[in-house]
């Protein structure tokens, strides 16, 4: 990983404008983003051998796929990615459910464009790969 690079990052979450504000914050700040409606439209994006994902910011419930399933499926395209749940949920329900695992990264929703910065630079800086997360649930 590169000091200076910006990770490229796919936002997935089945509300539009949600989406699309963090897709316009992103870019803002020089990042490469893609962005999908649902797991479904993440997978192909993530399918596509030229697309370079490093980040995958989800929303963990949504419709046909939840944020886990879709972060399980795509660490088998791209093993190197990382993952930045966002939920209006609490992490205690999250984490009740299986939603979320222990030491996931996560943003409750309403949250701000200085959260998510802040919090996108800690992922790609010392978060563990979403396999490397996943591997030491008990």
């Amino acid at each position: 990983m590169l000091a200076n690079k910006k990770p490229t990052i796919l936002v997935v979450d089945d509300e539009k404008s949600v989406r699309e504000l963090i897709r316009l914050w992103l870019e803002s700040q020089g990042y490469d983003v893609f962005v999908a409606g649902d797991g479904r439209a993440a997978i192909t994006i993530a399918a596509t051998p030229e697309t370079n994902i490093d980040i995958l910011i989800t929303d963990i419930i949504m419709p046909q796929m939840n944020g886990r399933d879709l972060a399980n499926r795509i660490c088998s395209i791209k093993p190197f990615i990382k993952v930045l749940f966002i939920s209006a949920y609490t992490a205690e329900i999250l984490s009740r459910y299986k939603l979320c695992p222990e030491g996931s990264d996560y943003i409750r929703k309403p949250f701000t464009k200085e959260t998510m910065m802040e919090r996108i630079a800690k992922v790609w800086a010392t978060s563990p790969k979403w396999k490397e997360l996943v591997a030491n649930e008990a």
